[in-house]
């Protein structure tokens, strides 16, 4: 997988991916599935290989996945003891946002389903037009244009996929 030294004991970035992993596997035990889907943790699994696989070169990946280490470390330990607050699900969800968006910005990652999302909307948009200039009629022209959305999205999205850009 990842053979890139950490500083911080000689652990091999490799372990501390698959010790995270294993905390991460820990916290959805114990905060059941309704509060593991609040916190989006099977989301996780996919940011912490991204920021693994960019800490080499990318030094904000590096300082995010130390945060990202002792901040599952602090939840995985207070989930033993406690209910997880709707504060620290709040600070948890920022933590996320913050990692997600410097992935799509400074590495280009977009998430699952991205394109379909915007070009369903899109051709949605443009098949109600199409549908009121061309037949008079615009709910005609609205499953045009979502089948031509669904299509320009879903080759974006097996491009992206195709490229590694999928987060």
């Amino acid at each position: 997988m990842y053979n890139i030294k950490s500083n911080e004991g000689g652990y091999l970035m490799e372990e501390r991916v698959i010790k995270l992993q294993a905390d991460l596997e820990e916290l959805k035990n114990k905060v059941g599935e309704k509060t593991a889907a609040k916190l989006e943790l099977d989301k996780y699994s996919r940011i912490i290989h991204r920021l693994a696989e960019f800490s080499a070169d990318c030094e904000e990946c590096r300082q995010y996945f130390d945060e990202l280490e002792s901040h599952l470390l602090q939840m995985v330990n207070q989930a033993k003891t406690k209910e997880l607050t709707p504060q620290e699900i709040k600070v948890h969800r920022q933590m996320t946002a913050n990692i997600t968006s410097h992935l799509m910005k400074k590495h280009q990652l977009v998430p699952s389903g991205y394109y379909i999302g915007i070009y369903l909307a899109l051709g949605i948009s443009i098949g109600l037009v199409l549908g009121f200039l061309l037949f008079d009629n615009m709910p005609l022209g609205m499953p045009i244009g979502m089948e031509m959305g669904v299509a320009i999205g879903s080759g974006l999205d097996a491009d992206a996929k195709k490229k590694g850009k999928v987060m």
